[in-house]
């Protein structure tokens, strides 16, 4: 369904800069084997999803488009607030969404800790090679990415959030987080296969965050609660994203 040159050119492209883009398909690239490890176990003792490369990837490129649509909105991320550049936001936010699952390799539970720890010395070189100066900062602030990505975890920065926000939308058929068996007909099992398109664009004024959501049939409305609305709400951005469902001639929205 998603292909990794497709994505890689949308997230150079989201990115707008070359520099950046360059450290972070050198970094996708050779910590490639992190994220196959990560969806082997991921598959194969937990029996989940993709959580692998194209799982990363398209974290990445749904962080940055909400992170393109807050700019758009003049809502300020939380380096910006702490007097850094806005080049500062898109560090934090490709690279937390790049690391954000790698913890799965030692256990699920409490992943994003194990994400921090596998994370902190990759992060700390990356920071290094970007940001001469302040670069422990700009480290941290990445690593925070990474742990708040799970709803378990309240964000704490703007960047946090869209990575947490872009990785419950990561449910479309075949990619749901809540476990299916072939073999099972179950209401996760029906959900997990109802949603075909999920798509992240420009709202308005009251709700900047538009998230599109095609479904076969409302079963998928089950997946979007389970996974996407707590995600959001563990988030520092709810109050700017709206849900839009589009089921057969169906059409419900959700303001979180």
């Amino acid at each position: 369904m998603y292909e990794e040159d497709i994505l890689l050119n949308e997230i150079r492209t989201l990115l707008e800069n070359d520099e950046l883009y360059t450290i972070y398909e050198q970094a996708y690239r050779e910590y490639r084997h992190y994220f196959d490890t990560t969806n082997y176990i991921v598959l194969n003792i937990y029996q989940f999803n993709d959580h692998g490369s194209i799982h990363v990837l398209l974290t990445t490129r749904r962080a940055l488009e909400i992170l393109r649509i807050l700019k758009e909105f003049n809502i300020q991320t939380t380096a910006e607030t702490l007097g850094k550049p806005f080049e500062w936001s898109k560090f934090i936010v490709i690279f937390g969404a790049l690391f954000h699952d790698i913890g799965n390799m030692i256990h699920r539970d409490n992943h994003y800790e194990f994400s921090v720890f596998l994370a902190e010395p990759i992060i700390e070189e990356l920071a290094r090679k970007f940001e001469r100066e302040d670069w422990l900062l700009l480290k941290v602030l990445t690593l925070n990415a990474i742990y708040t990505h799970d709803e378990a975890v309240s964000c704490t920065t703007i960047e946090g959030s869209c990575v947490t926000i872009a990785d419950g939308c990561d449910m479309e058929e075949g990619r749901s987080r809540l476990t299916y068996k072939t073999d099972k007909v179950d209401i996760h099992a029906v959900s997990a296969l109802a949603i075909y398109r999920v798509e992240i664009k420009e709202g308005d004024e009251e709700n900047p965050i538009l998230i599109e959501i095609w479904m076969k049939h409302l079963a998928g409305i089950f997946q979007v609660d389970e996974i996407l609305t707590k995600k959001v709400k563990s988030s520092l951005l709810a109050d700017k994203v709206r849900i839009r469902i589009h089921a057969g001639e169906e059409v419900l929205e959700k303001v979180i």
